[in-house]
């Protein structure tokens, strides 16, 4: 398998929302989009800076990890560094608002519906939604890699989806990383994605998952590095300061069918792409399955069409000096606040560690602005917050 699928797997997300407080102004690290890395370099990526061009040697790179590091990318040989603390929070989602059949009368008592309505009672009822959402915390999972996963399931069997990923994919990054070494490791975690793919529609037949999946954000760390793995929307950011200025750093690339290479893979395999914006994935002339990320797990109609599990890859070591946390969340958090002023509220609880109470945070007041905002569905929301 390329673990690169053949691009560089990295882009700042676009319009970044200012962070809340006027104290700090944002660090504006700029990244070109994943599948041009010359035009990332040229529009400000940071390249190592003790490291010759092409360099394999992990200890060389600061913060990003080229293409020529990840190709011998390891965890082996790492000491194990303890992190400072790790914390999530996930709160379900409200589903549309239905209209009522009829207008319901000032009064309670009989209408000609048969009834009965309280006073007051009129316009449209939100109800609570399953959450389909789910996340794994697994300090030292192997060989003292711990192991940090978000999941955001979707259509009808969205939770059952993301609930059996959240269980068996420990197993599967294990495995990955006892037999993956250096020029192997990126390959090893492909195949345990797809071989959990193919576990999953084995295990609950084509029918529960045709079109239902579940994207998944990772943040695999040893030591003073990370490796990231994006799959859809789920999104992993940095938070970092340099010189008295906070930053927040996407880490991971937000894999819309819009984006020109996942769209030409899409078109090759008879899928079409259509609408503005995130655009969605549909079968040539069809109506289905209206899949609003172009990589996955589950979703077998659209692994029909161009449709991945194959995640997409990001190195960095850890740079003490500059480097405080990591954000891993769902798109309901990034679609509501943002990458900045995720970082912004990390920030607040950055002296003491809270990774709990700063997940909470992040949560709530993602929530807050869905319901300042939202006139239909309210989505899931769940943050996991690590303090390196």
């Amino acid at each position: 398998a390329d673990a690169f699928s053949g691009h560089l797997p990295l882009a700042m997300q676009p319009k970044l929302r200012a962070p809340t407080s006027s104290r700090r102004a944002p660090v504006a690290i700029k990244m070109g989009f994943f599948d041009n890395f010359q035009k990332a370099v040229n529009d400000g990526l940071q390249s190592p800076k003790d490291a010759a061009a092409g360099s394999s040697d992990l200890d060389q790179y600061a913060g990003y990890i080229l293409p020529e590091g990840m190709r011998e990318f390891t965890f082996d040989g790492r000491e194990i560094r303890e992190l400072a603390s790790v914390g999530s929070y996930s709160m379900a989602g409200q589903n549309a608002p239905k209209e009522p059949a009829f207008e319901a009368p000032k009064k309670q008592g009989w209408s000609p519906f048969g009834v009965f309505q309280k006073e007051g009672a009129s316009g449209p009822s939100r109800s609570e939604k399953e959450n389909q959402d789910g996340l794994l915390n697994k300090p030292y999972m192997y060989d003292g890699v711990s192991a940090f996963c978000i999941f955001d399931g979707h259509g009808e069997n969205g939770r059952l989806v993301s609930a059996w990923a959240e269980k068996n994919m420990p197993a599967y990054l294990s495995q990955a990383l006892s037999e993956g070494r250096a020029g192997q490791l990126l390959n090893r975690i492909t195949d345990a994605y797809r071989n959990a793919d193919q576990a999953l529609l084995k295990e609950f037949g084509y029918a529960a998952v045709e079109d239902s999946g579940t994207t998944v954000a990772t943040v695999l760390n040893k030591g003073d590095l990370l490796l990231i793995a994006g799959l859809g929307d789920s999104r992993v950011v940095l938070g970092l300061e340099e010189e008295g200025q906070l930053g927040a750093q996407a880490v991971t690339l937000d894999q819309s069918p819009t984006i020109a290479a996942e769209k030409r893979r899409i078109e090759a395999a008879g899928g079409e792409v259509r609408g503005e914006g995130v655009g969605r994935v549909y079968a040539a002339g069809q109506q289905f399955p209206g899949l609003a990320v172009s990589r996955a797990f589950g979703d077998a109609d659209g692994k029909k069409i161009g449709v991945t599990v194959d995640p997409q890859f990001i190195g960095w070591k850890i740079r003490p000096e500059c480097d405080w946390c990591v954000i891993a969340a769902s798109d309901g958090v990034w679609n509501a606040i943002g990458n900045e002023n995720a970082v912004e509220i990390c920030n607040r609880y950055r002296e003491t560690k809270d990774a709990a109470n700063a997940s909470r945070e992040i949560v709530e007041q993602s929530r807050k602005v869905w319901e300042a905002v939202a006139k239909g569905r309210i989505d899931d929301i769940t943050a996991l917050v690590i303090y390196l």
